[in-house]
């Protein structure tokens, strides 16, 4: 009877696995041709999304407009723009860990203070994020001081099981290239526990941005096939 329990209960668990894991796929395909937001409970809604700010979005379905917020979402695939949010406190939130060579970061959720809409590169087991901020700089000009914005973009890697963050790419440092072997360095400590993985990282020798994306997508795929033949069980997060 015991063995009995068990095995129901891990058909269950694959159930439910196969579940999580084959939404992002099922949304993606139902909605080739309008964008499609996935919430935290698995419902989807699908219409165009008209706008993304930080803070929530505007989904048209077509009869009326509806405001979604990052607490509700745990997918926003923008199909008419190629793009993926997810609800995140990594834009805000993150902090250096102290003593750590390459640099490591970790998210301070009460320093983020809210969580917000962030745009993914890469969705799975190691998330990468992209992140544009403007900030006021002041220039010197012959008619005197002048006023405006500079725009910063960067780019960071998540992994979900350990908490580890690594800044991924940095257009400035990388034209100057001062940070890209570091960076390597940390990615392959995101990807140590694929040691196949790892050594072929680690017989490169020209480093670049897609080339550490390149290898989060494999990771991931192999984490993917992992959790479906392990039947392990995945859980919708806010990171």
């Amino acid at each position: 009877m015991l063995k009995t329990k068990l095995f129901m209960s891990g058909q269950m668990m694959a159930l439910i696995s196969v579940f999580l894991l084959s939404t992002t796929l099922y949304a993606q395909k139902k909605s080739n041709h309008q964008d499609c937001i996935v919430l935290m409970n698995g419902d989807s809604l699908y219409g165009k999304v008209s706008s993304v700010t930080d803070r929530k979005l505007t989904l048209d379905d077509g009869n009326s407009k509806m405001d979604v917020f990052p607490d509700q979402v745990y997918r926003v695939y923008q199909n008419s723009k190629g793009k993926i949010f997810a609800p995140s406190y990594i834009e805000k939130g993150l902090e250096k860990v102290k003593n750590t060579k390459p640099q490591f970061f970790r998210i301070n959720k009460e320093k983020s203070g809210e969580i917000r809409f962030a745009e993914l590169l890469q969705d799975g087991e190691i998330l990468v994020y992209y992140f544009k901020s403007s900030a006021a700089a002041v220039g010197g000009g012959t008619s005197g001081a002048l006023l405006g914005f500079t725009t910063t973009k960067y780019w960071c890697a998540f992994k979900r099981s350990s908490g580890e963050i690594i800044e991924l790419n940095d257009v400035v440092k990388d034209i100057l290239g001062q940070d890209v072997k570091q960076r390597a360095k940390a990615l392959s400590t995101l990807i140590k526990d694929e040691p196949n993985l790892l050594d072929q990282f680690l017989l490169e020798r020209k480093y670049s941005y897609e080339l550490f994306l390149d290898y989060i997508m494999r990771y991931n795929k192999i984490y993917v096939a992992k959790q479906m033949k392990g039947n392990n069980l995945s859980e919708r997060l806010i990171y």
